[in-house]
């Protein structure tokens, strides 16, 4: 082999080289650094289904969740009531006068997904728990995810202060935008759903 096919095969006997030298490498001993996940970090808790299939044990109250809010860092991004900012805001309505919140809500980086916009209470726990704190996900027990969930429904007129949320409860809220849900294939369209709209 000669001229251009020559350096072609060099170079990719060299990545070839180079590529099963990682691969020995990455074999090697581990030094003992480290350690096998356990059971618990393998299952960690996943989506939570509408009907609240998946809630783990715990339970909270927005008295609790008050408290939490502050104590967990969220009034730091949202706000002290939650109707703040500069994170999407997390209580109130669009359209009830405040073009600040209106901005936030439906023309923010949150539009349309408004606390009183999810279909099922049991979403919001999984998003609450899946998602925050920011850059901290996973730090909050189930109970402090409940009396935080139990504290936005509180927020929003969805629940009474003293209702407590578990996994029974949760899936008994209901939720103002409920009777919006169209299930999958969503060929159920009548007045008053939303329509996917075209790009």
């Amino acid at each position: 082999m000669t001229g251009r096919s020559s350096t072609r095969f060099s170079v990719f006997v060299a990545a070839m080289m180079l590529g099963c030298g990682a691969v020995a490498l990455a074999q090697g001993p581990t030094y003992k650094l480290g350690r096998p996940a356990t059971e618990q970090e393998l299952n960690r808790l996943g989506a939570i289904a509408p009907d609240g299939t998946g809630l783990p044990p715990g339970s909270g109250t927005a008295a609790q969740g008050a408290i939490l809010y502050v104590a967990r860092g969220c009034s730091v991004c949202h706000g002290p009531t939650g109707a703040e900012g500069p994170a999407p805001h997390l209580v109130g309505k669009p359209g009830a006068g405040n073009p600040i919140y209106d901005t936030h809500y439906e023309g923010g980086n949150w539009r349309g997904r408004g606390v009183a916009n999810f279909f099922f209470a049991p979403m919001l726990w999984g998003w609450i728990n899946e998602a925050m704190p920011l850059n901290r996900q996973g730090y909050l027990t189930p109970d402090e995810v409940y009396s935080l969930t139990a504290y936005l429904l509180y927020r929003n007129d969805i629940i009474q202060e003293g209702d407590v949320m578990d996994a029974k409860s949760l899936p008994q809220v209901r939720m103002p935008g409920r009777d919006l849900y169209a299930p999958p294939p969503f060929s159920e369209w009548k007045p008053g759903l939303p329509r996917t709209r075209s790009k």
